[in-house]
């Protein structure tokens, strides 16, 4: 079947779906959404988890491809980059869930680390994770010195865990379902950008102005800013005490109480990754295709730029990847 094919069946089906689902239009959602603040619980562990909702929303990209080039021409990008985000579909989440209010923290791992002895992919593979090299200002990696503990700048243990795989990030999940007796997972790709949204529309949960975005995310790359897009061509001089995350919850929250959904570190999901994706997944709780390549992370990090920092915005790498800018927030069914 053509990709062309694939999308007039994928229009046929959420033409029928959405006459059997009764869906209430996009701005009533949105104005439901913002009307009250879910509940927020918290674990054994101390970690804060916010009851997400069930509900319907559009996922993938708000604007055309070329309009979104447009938008960003320092990036000088050509809407092809972007061809994942489309076509935007309406998903329905039929059950709700709920997630970690802020991404895992580094005192939040070390529990685990602790009562299980669990060593990361960073710690037994050899090949160590990514650090901060204070001489040339620069991130380095892979070497076997750097890991979850030493990132080579300063963490404490409200700053998120970074240098871990998709696999480290499933083990904690593991354990914590365990401990809880409950089942803690990742998120698929949907329920994120569901609770990224929060019931908005537009490319940042605050709107649309890049301008703002500063509020909402830790970003180093300001917007306008278009040198030294990758983690490894970065040159930053940290000054004593500073450091290339940020403690979690330092910036102002979506409407639902999650907070850096966008920007600090790139969060994990459970999917795999297919460009062609949105042309046929389900109408209800898409889990991803089979497998694949590549596992799809989400919302931008702390070297990101505002053009990868929206809530349609897809990336993806091998499960085993660790990096200065990876970390993951945990979903859990009761």
């Amino acid at each position: 079947m053509t990709f062309a094919s694939r999308i007039c069946l994928r229009s046929l089906g959420l033409f029928v779906g959405l006459l059997c689902l009764g869906t209430m239009p996009v701005a009533a959602q949105e104005k439901a959404a913002k009307s009250s603040s879910p509940p927020v619980v918290r674990n054994s562990i101390g970690m804060s988890l916010v009851r997400i909702p069930a509900g319907e929303f559009l996922m993938g990209g708000q604007e055309k491809a070329e309009d979104l080039c447009a938008a960003f021409p320092e990036m000088n990008r050509t809407p092809e980059r972007f061809a994942d985000e489309y076509p935007q579909h309406r998903v329905r989440i039929s059950r709700e869930f709920s997630l970690g209010q802020y991404e895992v923290t580094v005192g939040q791992f070390r529990q685990f680390a602790d009562a299980t002895g669990y060593r990361t992919e960073a710690e037994t593979d050899g090949t160590g994770g990514w650090g901060y090299e204070a001489e040339t200002g620069k991130s380095v990696g892979r070497r076997a010195r750097f890991n979850w503990r030493d990132t080579g700048f300063p963490q404490s243990d409200d700053h998120p865990v970074v240098n871990v795989t998709f696999f480290d990030a499933v083990a904690f999940c593991n354990w914590l379902g365990k401990k809880e007796g409950k089942r803690y997972r990742l998120p698929s790709e949907a329920e994120w950008e569901y609770a990224c949204r929060a019931g908005t529309s537009a490319r940042y949960y605050h709107g649309d102005d890049p301008r703002e975005l500063p509020r909402y995310a830790h970003l180093i790359n300001v917007p306008g800013q278009d040198k030294f897009g990758n983690v490894q061509d970065q040159v930053h001089f940290l000054k004593s005490g500073e450091t290339l995350t940020a403690k979690v919850g330092t910036r102002l929250p979506n409407a639902w109480g999650l907070y850096d959904t966008l920007g600090n570190v790139w969060e994990w999901t459970n999917d795999w990754e297919r460009d062609d994706y949105y042309s046929w997944s389900p109408l209800v709780d898409p889990t991803g295709p089979g497998q694949a390549d590549s596992r799809v992370r989400r919302g931008g990090a702390w070297n990101s730029f505002p053009m990868y920092t929206r809530a349609a915005f897809r990336n993806l790498d091998d499960p085993h990847t660790r990096c200065l800018n990876f970390g993951f927030r945990v979903a859990c069914d009761e």
